[in-house]
């Protein structure tokens, strides 16, 4: 089974919600999002779940930068998307433009038992892009439980920001501790949109996730499946191309109980970037093929996103 996380880049609907700045995605707008850019964009990213699943579809995929429960609506129980078995969990964020974060999943493998949003206070002051819980069961009953994260930008630079994820990580890490108290074999799974890289102080520090070449897992320790303990730096293909560089600022973190074998369930140690040609395109400066975006500034470009989506693979242990 493929778990994945999907940063979709600004997957908003056409209708104008009066309690969001979602004014730049409209029909009358300079973007001229009309229903059928939607569509198609919507289109896409199903195909990309699709594609990546192969012959069996993602049992969970984690998504970013969705506006609202009714794109949720149309990617899962719109024809012919209701017939791929997905059902979601969201819940509406206090996001200034609009953009949550949510959790599709296969109804008849997974059993959503609670979820909740987890609040982001930044240092400011301010709330930042809610996270999102989930705790539901395995077919064989296994409990997984699931933090969806979309850290806050790195727009005012990489440094300046990071209080701001920093904030959001400790978020994170107090879910955690409190679910490790009442299990400390808990089988966590943090991913999504980081907004960093894996060796950057937010992930290795805030976090302590520790790289998936550790060669031993301790039940309560985390490991960061896209890291293998160099620094991100000058590597080949990554999840986010900026300025001429990979960045891998999708990730995915897990708990050690989930690596070391004491779980029915087991993951592989180690996160792909996946990265059809169909979804990319070749930058002109570097000549490395990089997501298609869906616009550049206000040009349409038909792409998906500016993001690859990350999977990992899981296996109920007497699969192996």
């Amino acid at each position: 089974m493929k778990i994945m996380t999907y940063n979709v880049e600004n997957l908003f609907d056409t209708q104008h919600d009066s309690l969001k700045n979602d004014k730049e995605f409209l029909p009358n707008s300079e973007l001229h999002w009309t229903n059928k850019r939607f569509y198609d964009k919507l289109h896409e990213v199903m195909q990309v779940i699709v594609g990546l699943g192969d012959d069996e579809l993602p049992l969970l995929v984690g998504l970013c930068e969705v506006e609202n429960d009714f794109v949720l609506k149309a990617m899962t129980q719109f024809d012919p998307y209701d017939q791929l078995g997905y059902d979601y969990v969201h819940y509406e964020g206090p996001d200034a433009r609009g953009i949550d974060v949510a959790l599709l999943y296969q109804k008849d493998k997974f059993t959503p038992l609670a979820s909740r949003p987890i609040p982001v206070n930044l240092p400011n002051g301010q709330r930042g892009r809610d996270l999102l819980y989930t705790c539901g069961a395995l077919t064989d009953s296994t409990l997984l439980h699931i933090i969806q994260v979309h850290f806050p930008s790195r727009r005012e630079g990489a440094l300046a920001s990071e209080p701001n994820r920093i904030a959001a990580a400790k978020a994170v890490r107090k879910v955690i501790e409190e679910i490790q108290a009442v299990d400390s074999q808990a089988a966590i799974i943090i991913m999504g949109d980081f907004n960093d890289n894996p060796s950057d102080k937010v992930p290795t520090t805030t976090l302590s996730a520790l790289p998936y070449t550790s060669g031993s897992f301790e039940d309560l320790k985390l490991y960061n499946l896209c890291w293998d303990g160099y620094p991100f730096e000058n590597r080949e293909i990554g999840s986010y191309f900026h300025d001429g560089e990979w960045d891998m600022l999708d990730q995915i973190i897990v708990s050690g109980a989930l690596l070391n074998g004491n779980l029915s369930v087991r993951v592989m140690p180690e996160a792909e970037v996946y990265h059809p040609k169909w979804i990319s395109k070749r930058d002109k400066r570097t000549g490395e093929m990089i997501p298609k975006r869906t616009y550049v500034g206000p040009f349409y470009q038909g792409g998906v996103s500016d993001h690859f989506p990350v999977f990992m693979e899981i296996f109920f242990k007497n699969e192996l």
